[in-house]
């Protein structure tokens, strides 16, 4: 069996691009070849920086893929100076939302048919799988939903929930990105399933063909287990727990740094609370600074030492997350024996619901956010002991305690789509 991937694959930093390095370490033993396609951007920056085309061919090949002979043509070629780098967010959708896709039609031409017998697409974006089906020599073309595409309403709702923090500016960014980013990518996902072109997508949590039923006329499934932790974390739970909470992700308002600051100016100023991650633009940078208490201590970006270390002393992960899917920061957090208080958001709602260690909350309740984190604070040892240690939880975390088992699992739905 042969794929080919066109994916967020190099640089890793989030969840989503971790999950699908640990899956393509896997598949290498089971499939005869997996052929890797570089972004376009990763290609137009490789057309202008030596360094960065030399890093860019050994980390995929590090990686055991294969890049197709072509790709050294397209980056020498005239249309890849076409794609733009370095643009303010609204020039990005509005290439991204039009003129990508006509450059998608020119890079295909160079690149010709390649063969293979599925063309996948790890991530959402539709600009990929359009690149995908004009590359393809038959019609197993798909991708990995790893954050929904919600309706209008549905995503100005949670926009606003997440960016209102940041006053009118913030409200503002929710209009944009509702009516600018996530509205054309959907409509471009109806019109590449109406067209045929499209054949599968999958999902880490919830049934698509249920939220969405544009998604009917084409296969879909469910991954599980979607996601996995590195069963290392285990060795590093009961080591004794300190006074402090802790929250680790990419720093935006999306995964509710700025809400956090909320909650947290009305917890007792005795309670610390420690921020890990890079946050994804210096306006929250500047915001977060200052309006973070003097009981909000930031590490910055942190080794995977440090962070380990960390999380598994905290007494409890605060992630107030408006966007997930299958989160990993909840996932590693349960393996370290660190409880969790989340928002009750889809995603996370599917996958950890049920779970004694997950508290889960109304999304912007932060009333009852507060009260859940000094819940966790005033519970007896032996109960904190025993909400750690619950059997379902070790049970839970079994069955997503193994890449190799996620990376196979994933091969035998792409297996059924080829037959």
């Amino acid at each position: 069996m042969r794929i080919l991937l066109h994916s967020y694959l190099l640089e890793a930093g989030s969840g989503g691009v971790k999950r699908n390095r640990e899956v393509i370490k896997y598949w290498k033993k089971y499939v005869d070849e997996i052929i890797y396609v570089p972004l376009l951007g990763d290609m137009r920056r490789a057309s202008e920086d030596d360094e960065f085309r030399k890093k860019m061919y050994n980390e995929i090949k590090s990686l055991g893929l294969e890049i197709p002979e072509k790709v050294s043509e397209v980056i020498d070629s005239e249309v890849i100076k076409r794609v733009p780098i370095n643009m303010s967010k609204l020039k990005f959708d509005l290439y991204s939302n039009t003129t990508q896709y006509k450059i998608n039609s020119e890079i295909s031409k160079i690149m010709g048919k390649i063969d293979a017998d599925i063309y996948y697409a790890q991530q959402e974006f539709p600009q990929m799988v359009d690149f995908l089906t004009k590359i393809a020599k038959n019609r197993n073309v798909g991708a990995l939903i790893q954050n929904f595409l919600g309706s209008l309403t549905v995503d100005f709702s949670h926009f606003y929930r997440a960016y209102s923090s940041m006053g009118l500016s913030g409200i503002m960014y929710a209009f944009y990105v509702t009516f600018l980013r996530s509205y054309p990518r959907r409509r471009k996902w109806v019109e590449l399933i109406n067209s045929g072109k499209v054949k599968f997508a999958f999902s880490v949590s919830e049934p698509l063909a249920e939220i969405y039923p544009f998604m009917r006329k084409i296969y879909t499934g469910v991954l599980k287990p979607g996601n996995a932790f590195d069963k290392k974390l285990l060795d590093f739970r009961d080591k004794g727990k300190e006074d402090y909470s802790v929250f680790y992700a990419r720093l935006s308002p999306s995964k509710g740094v700025l809400e956090l600051l909320k909650i947290w100016r009305k917890i007792d100023e005795n309670k610390k609370l420690i921020v890990m991650g890079k946050f994804s633009d210096k306006k929250v940078e500047k915001l977060f600074m200052k309006n973070k208490p003097k009981n909000v201590e930031y590490l910055g970006f942190v080794s995977q030492d440090k962070l380990i270390d960390v999380v598994s002393k905290a007494k409890v992960l605060v992630y107030p997350s408006h966007f997930d899917s299958f989160s990993l920061v909840i996932l590693e957090s349960l393996a370290l024996g660190t409880p969790v208080i989340a928002y009750k958001i889809p995603g996370i709602r599917s996958i950890y619901e049920g779970l004694n260690a997950v508290k889960l909350v109304k999304e912007g309740d932060l009333a009852q956010f507060r009260q859940e984190i000094r819940k966790i604070y005033d519970m007896p040892t032996k109960e904190y002991e025993d909400l750690i240690n619950d059997k379902k939880l070790w049970e839970f975390l079994y069955e997503h305690s193994s890449w190799e088992k996620v990376a196979l699992n994933e091969l035998e739905e792409l297996k059924k789509v080829v037959n």
